[in-house]
């Protein structure tokens, strides 16, 4: 019998192409970043209640619905506004930077140090927000919940930084680890009576803030 002659091998299937969707999130997320930007300019402008969701939807170039998809309330964009400025203005957030520094800080003094430097970072763009909201939880109901909100989650950070002085062995014998947290919580909160409003420099609100908390808080 004579060998069968087998045909040409059926191609093999492909494999389906997998979607690359980076490029869709990353507009989205420029996006959103530009609503968020409108909305800090409309907010510090014109105050919370004065401003409406559609004029920034307006100034962002983009729908009401997707700001509402995104954010969902105005209180929701208004929270936007003031995480962003708690990033910071460097490459990774302020909050990761000042545990970095904390974590391998050669004493109390250098944690200080970094605080120091990232309260005068982040002040400069967190304290505007920060007052924004204080004024506008006397007037909205939504911006008092975001305000005590935030007071919480100040607080709460503020405990989680005096334990690195309290841990390290650092912090005064005089001085509770509450009581560390309450001054810390107050030497973050002068950046825009001093520097915005006033005619101090950034360079002296940073020397202000350490000298202050190495005085309080160091022996």
């Amino acid at each position: 019998m004579s060998p069968s002659v087998k045909g040409p091998a059926a191609p093999r299937p492909r494999p389906p192409r997998r979607y690359d969707a980076s490029g869709r999130r990353a507009r989205a997320a420029e996006r959103r970043n530009a609503v968020v930007g409108a909305a800090r300019a409309r907010f510090l402008a014109h105050g919370f209640t004065e401003t409406t969701v559609s004029e920034v939807a307006s100034d962002a170039s983009v729908s009401v619905e997707s700001v509402y998809k995104w954010f969902g309330t105005k209180a929701g964009l208004l929270r936007a506004v003031w995480d962003q400025a708690l990033a910071g203005s460097g490459t990774a957030h302020a909050e990761r930077r000042s545990d970095a520094g904390s974590r391998h800080a050669a004493d109390g003094a250098a944690i200080i140090r970094n605080w120091a430097r990232l309260a005068t970072e982040v002040g400069a763009v967190g304290d505007p927000v920060h007052r924004l909201i204080e004024r506008a939880a006397l007037v909205d109901r939504e911006a008092a919940e975001l305000y005590a909100e935030i007071e919480r989650e100040r607080a709460s950070r503020m405990e989680h930084n005096a334990a690195y002085l309290v841990d390290g062995g650092y912090l005064r014998h005089d001085v509770t680890a509450q009581q560390a947290r309450d001054v810390l919580l107050l030497y973050t909160t002068f950046y825009e009576r001093l520097v915005s409003e006033g005619e101090w420099t950034p360079e002296q609100y940073t020397a202000f803030v350490e000298r202050g908390l190495r005085a309080h808080l160091l022996p």
